[in-house]
């Protein structure tokens, strides 16, 4: 390869143009972003059921939900919380899960639950936890001449479209701005009204009906009258015999005449015309003396004698026939009378209660008045109609309201009553549109404001967004006059200020390197052949990274770093050999080639055991693996770069650029040589010294640091604050205000406050609020949460305190933090945590109440939480069921009454009244809904529960009997009340309930007091929770920062551990020796005391972040015992002997490992020295390695020299290429 890049040195440059190109192109397409691609395998399922209680939430949903899900495929955890009206269940899968295909699972079985849910559950919410949730931006909009409610319309009608349609924005959240809501409140007077004006309706209706009857009743008494005369005329008629009336005509003409008189009477009455039958009398009472003569002739004669009797004989038929027919006219009437008694009787009944069957009030429920406004206020489409020319039109049905007036005039029924025009939503309700504006606490620098809160597409990157943001607000300021935003918390200040930082120590790492190689070698040309290979060897890793998705993120950009002092490492070795070999005399192609020829397998050795150290990350699991990924990736690219460029673009420029005659010149090592000769001479003479000494420091070291605890990562200042101001209990929304008022005063009295936004409600600012979704709390309704910025150059920590300090004798909690401490918090929990875990909820709630105690007494606990902070008083109906069957009701039956009476208000939709689209609400008569003392009192109807409680169709039922469309008027009354049937306890329901791993539990959890450390409050915490007892069932699991440190700690030493054996593998491979390896690992240990050493001068603790500078150490403290052993094997198969072999190999290659040690600690002290934000992050790991490495490096020029003499006692093995010959025998 040197060859090669001697021999052809354009091809080797214009590859590096060709990276370079490459590098630029893929720089200016990666925009900046604040941590890696991070993908949790964390999903939230969201489900709601409007009214439900905690215990019902668990009971129908939570449960069913884990059941099932914990079915699926690489499920680790399922947790949950069941509150009022809503479950959370959180899942956990192990890393490298296929989240899109577990989306599909969970759907699935989603849809299986569904099936068994009631109508009132909502369908759930799924959420993938994402770190792209968080926001990218609070500001605070103000604009001048608007009061809250001018500069509520203009933010929420006319800024938030603007702000949407921001490139990579994917939703805005406006808090603080005016909100309105329509309520339909049932107002108690008109529905009296419409009581009493339905009543007198209905009695003007039963007194018309009433009148009706009565005459009738006289019509068939008057038929009764005359059919009775009917009936006695003839009887009278049938009495008369026809012989008698025929002898004694003369003597009774008179009765005769009265007697036909009677039959004529009769016949009217039977006659359907009365006016017709009085003419054919009266003709016939004309032609009377004429008959009479006739009939005194005919006595006489005797021939009317006969006549008389054939006629009496006829009417006898007659009358008979009459007779049946006046009877079957009696039985009618009879009937009709007895219709209309009983119709009297059903009207007298009425009047008694008209009062109950008017009361509209009774009827009309809030969930009968919801129903129909849901019906009437409704539009949708009902498909597509054709005409004759084939074109085809979307026929919609209906319209929405678009007013208020509209609204009140809406008709709700029509009861077909005369006199009562139909029931509109006025005559029934007051409707009046309600702001929040006395609910809201939004402050900004003391003012009223409003927050606007941005957050991004996954798919965008975070400074971009930013920037877009940034561009919108400037284009938005200028087209309205007076407007202004100012950002609280913007994340691509901070990726911005880390990448200049973080840029910064790299440049300086780099020119401290450059001094350092001119220093050692005193000559421009290799020192500037060196320099070379940084800028290169990044440009290489940027296209490596842009190729493999690896974005620029604070953690790649630290791992440049960090590598940036080891990038000239191989190209210090191959050109001081090229130096040194020119130096003696070679020719400048003799000295290019074989100077990189000798090195070749040290700086491959060397280079392939620092990458070899971060390939055991694939075995790390969690956010240690998201988090540390990238830098392992940015290391080894960057190393790889380093040494191909050291074996390529190094010789083939040191073939043109050391022609000259090379004359040595004195160096900075030229009178410490003879010193290091004299002190290895010592040391071989005592090496158990030496050995023991070394062992005693680690120890000490070792113990020292481990002593003062651990932590997960440092914390990083910047300038800005999140600040949690928490309400005391009992604490009422004017005291709230009142001392978050107090508090914001005080914050701007605070040197170096630019801009502070506060706002009430828990959890609400920013979105910052994933703690509470993957299990924390949210805060109380009156927290107060903000935001402090300060100018660039600020810390906020200084500010913190003085805050904390300035607030400390209010009676409210005021924590402040750095805003990426708080989202650091949140991926790994913070202070003391511990579960309890029962399913008895009194022995749970006992159990946390006495952890907690004991745990407030533990030393370095500075506030104590017990979980039971949201347990409130509960009232259990224990219904009789016997009691219950006898009134014909269900235990379900009398919960579906009880929920509707305690109800207070439904939501219905949302309306648009003049313009503005709101929420829309029913509320019930004031004073109406159940208090606790009358709850026993409540009344239950057996018929009308069901269905009243399930949309009031029984308020329907009993209008519709108003209107007379029902012939039923009788009801059943069966009412009675709750007390006959149930009896009500006293009990405490938590209004949250959690589970873990289908078990319910009880977080307690304390804050860490400063000064002290989570490990040691924890150890100490297990110990003094140790001597509790707890009820039986009961269990408690630590589960805090401390537990997440210990898990990720223990992932890095597997990780430590496995990179020791992979090194081990590369140095076997390198000196074809077992022994010779642990040689050189015998440095490990003695970087692992300077670490220590470095920690313990600098204050630094132990973390998780300082364990990856331990891990980088031992690839990197290697290299020099490898180049020192290499030599002494070379020098030693040359035919030198050992011991003056180790001392010449000692001070041949002291230069060089001074050199490569000396640039890679340059390179990482501005890191190690800063105090900013950009390098906090890594600064223990900066301080470990070069607190190492000056240690390490000091002694592996004694320690090496030592353990090779004592190890490799024998002759080296060495094979002459003649016998690698093949032979052919």
């Amino acid at each position: 390869m040197a060859g090669f890049s001697v021999k052809k040195p354009l091809t080797v440059f214009v590859a590096v143009l060709g990276i370079i190109v490459l590098g630029v192109v893929a720089y200016l397409k990666m925009t900046p972003d604040l941590l890696p691609n991070m993908d949790f395998p964390y999903v939230i399922i969201v489900t709601s059921d409007p009214g439900a209680s905690p215990e019902s939430v668990e009971q129908t949903i939570t449960k069913p939900m884990e059941q099932s899900m914990s079915t699926l495929d690489k499920i680790k955890d399922v947790t949950s919380t069941s509150q009022n009206s809503v479950s959370m269940v959180l899942l956990e899968f192990e890393d490298g899960v296929n989240m899109d295909t577990v989306s599909v699972d969970i759907q699935q079985k989603i849809s299986i639950l569904q099936g068994s849910w009631e109508d009132t559950v909502s369908a759930p919410y799924v959420l993938k936890i994402n770190p792209s949730m968080l926001p990218v931006m609070v500001a605070a909009v103000s604009r001048e001449d608007m009061d809250v409610y001018e500069l509520s319309d203009f933010v929420t009608d006319e800024l938030s479209g603007k702000l949407e349609g921001v490139s990579g924005v994917a939703s805005i959240s406006v808090s603080g701005a005016v909100t309105r809501e329509a309520h339909v409140i049932l107002d108690e007077k008109k529905l009296d009204a419409l009581s009493e004006k339905l009543a007198e309706a209905v009695k003007k209706q039963l007194g018309k009906a009433e009148s009706q009857l009565l005459s009738a009743k006289k019509e068939v008494e008057k038929g009764q009258a005359a059919l009775a005369s009917a009936k006695k005329a003839m009887a009278d008629g049938i009495v008369t015999a026809p012989g008698k009336a025929a002898d004694a005509a003369a003597k009774e003409l008179e009765k005769l005449i009265e007697a036909l008189k009677k039959g004529g009477f009769g016949g009217i009455i039977d006659d359907s015309d009365p006016d017709k039958a009085l003419e054919e009398l009266l003709k016939k009472l004309e032609n009377l003396p004429d008959d009479l003569k006739k009939l005194v002739e005919d006595l006489k004669s005797g021939k009317l004698r006969a006549q008389l009797e054939g006629d009496a004989s006829d009417l006898l038929v007659t009358l008979m026939d009459g007779l049946t027919q006046m009877t079957e006219a009696d039985i009618q009437l009879k009937e009709a009378m007895t219709q209309i008694e009983d119709g009297l009787a059903q009207i007298k009944e009425a009047y008694k209660t008209i009062d109950e069957q008017t009361d509209v009030g009774g009827q009309l429920s809030m969930s009968t008045v919801s129903q129909l406004l849901t019906a009437q206020n409704f539009s949708m489409p009902a498909g597509y109609i054709s005409d004759n020319a084939g074109v085809q039109y979307m026929v919609s049905v209906g319209d929405n309201v678009t007013s208020r007036q509209e609204l009140e005039d809406m008709v709700l029924l029509d009861l077909g009553i005369e006199g009562v025009e139909p029931v509109t939503l006025g005559d029934v309700a007051t409707v009046v549109v309600l702001d929040d504006a006395d609910e809201l606490y939004t402050r900004v620098n003391g003012e009223n404001g409003i927050l606007v809160t941005f957050t991004k597409q996954s798919n965008y990157a975070t400074a971009e967004v930013s920037d877009n943001i940034n561009a919108r607000f400037a284009e938005l300021e200028t087209q309205y006059d007076g407007l202004s935003f100012a950002p609280l918390m913007d994340q691509g200040d901070y990726i911005y200020l880390i990448v200049e930082t973080i840029t910064s120590s790299l440049l300086w790492g780099a020119l401290f390197s450059v001094v350092v190689l001119f220093l050692f070698l005193r000559d421009w040309r290799p020192t500037v052949i060196t320099l070379v290979s940084i800028p290169v060897s990044v440009i290489f890793a940027v296209v490596l990274m842009y190729f493999t998705g690896v974005t620029i993120n604070m953690i790649s950009l630290s791992g440049l770093a960090v590598s940036v002092g080891m990038l000239v490492d191989n190209s210090v070795v191959v050109i001081e050999n090229i130096y040194r070999l020119r130096a003696k005399g070679a020719t400048v192609i003799q000295a290019a080639v074989s100077g990189a020829q000798q090195v070749l397998g040290a700086v491959t050795a060397s280079t392939l055991t620092t990458v070899c150290v971060f390939a055991p990350i694939v075995f790390v699991e969690g956010l240690t693996r998201q988090l540390f990924t990238d830098l392992a990736l940015t290391i080894t690219y960057s190393l790889l770069a380093s040494l191909l460029v050291a074996l390529t673009l190094v010789p083939a420029m040191a073939g043109g650029m050391l022609r000259r005659e090379m004359v040595q010149k004195p160096g900075l090592l030229d009178k410490i040589y003879p010193a290091y000769r004299r002190a290895i001479t010592f040391a071989l003479d005592h090496k158990a010294g030496v050995l023991l000494l070394s062992l005693v420091l680690l120890v000490t070291s070792a113990g020292a640091a481990v002593m003062r605890g651990f932590t997960f990562m440092p914390e990083m200042d910047m300038n800005n604050l999140s600040l949690t101001v928490t309400m005391p209990e009992g604490t009422t929304r004017r005291q709230a205000v009142e001392l978050a008022d107090t508090v914001l005063e005080r914050v701007m009295t605070v040197d170096n406050v630019q801009d502070a936004g506060f706002m009430m409600g828990g959890g609400t600012m920013g979105g910052l609020n994933m703690g509470a979704a993957m299990g924390g709390s949210s805060g109380g309704s009156y927290d107060v949460e903000g935001y402090i910025t300060m100018p660039e150059g600020t810390f906020g920590s200084d500010a913190a305190k003085e805050i904390t300090a300035l607030c400390a004798d209010l009676p409210c909690e005021v924590t402040a933090s750095g805003v990426m401490s708080s989202m650091m918090s949140m991926m790994t929990g913070s202070g003391v945590s511990l579960q309890v875990f029962g399913d008895d909820m009194e022995d749970l709630q006992s159990a946390a109440q006495d952890l907690a105690k004991r745990l407030e007494q533990v030393d370095g606990v500075a506030e104590v939480d017990d979980g039971l902070d949201e347990s409130a008083p509960a009232l259990q109906v224990v219904v009789d069921r016997m009691a219950a069957a006898k009134k014909g009701m269900t235990v379900a039956q009398i919960y579906m009454k009880v929920a509707a009476a305690l109800q207070s208000s439904t939501s219905v939709s949302n309306v648009t009244l003049g313009g503005e689209s709101m929420a829309l609400s029913v509320d019930a008569v004031e004073g109406s809904t159940v208090t606790r003392e009358k709850l026993l009192e409540l009344e239950i109807t057996p018929d009308a529960t069901l269905s009243s409680a399930m949309g009031g169709s029984a308020g329907s039922s009993a209008l519709s009997q108003l209107s007379g469309s029902s012939d039923n008027t009788e009801k059943d009354d069966g009412t009675f009340k709750l007390g006959d049937v149930a009896k009500v306890q006293e009990t405490v329901s938590m209004n949250t309930i959690s589970r873990d791993q289908q078990r319910r539990c009880v977080t307690v959890t304390a804050t860490v007091a400063d000064g002290y450390n989570v490990t040691h409050v924890t150890s100490a915490a297990r110990q003094a929770l140790g001597s509790v007892t707890l009820p039986d069932g009961i269990t408690v699991e630590f589960n805090g920062e401390n537990e997440q440190i210990m898990d990720a700690m223990g992932q890095l030493l597997l990780m430590l551990l496995l990179g020791v054996v992979l090194v081990y593998f590369i140095m076997v491979a390198q000196f074809q020796s077992l022994k010779s390896p642990f040689i050189v690992m015998f440095t490990i240990p003695l970087a692992f005391t300077g670490g220590f050493l470095a920690l313990l001068v600098t204050g630094i603790e132990v973390s998780v972040i300082s364990l990856i500078g331990f891990v980088m150490l031992v690839g990197i403290i290697v290299n020099n015992g490898i180049v020192l052993v290499d030599y002494i094997n070379q020098q030693r198969l040359a035919g030198m002997e050992r011991r003056e072999a180790i001392i010449d190999a000692g001070v041949t290659r002291l230069r060089p490992i001074l050199m490569t040690s000396l640039t890679t600690i340059l390179g990482l002290i501005v890191t190690a020295a800063a105090k900013n934000a950009g390098t906090a992050l890594m600064q223990p790991v900066a301080v470990v390695c070069i607190g190492g490495l000056l240690y390490a490096t000091l002694m592996t020029l004694f320690v090496v020299p030592c353990m090779y003499e004592i190890m490799n006692r024998r002759d080296l093995r060495k094979v002459d290429e003649r016998e690698l010959e093949v032979v052919d025998m």
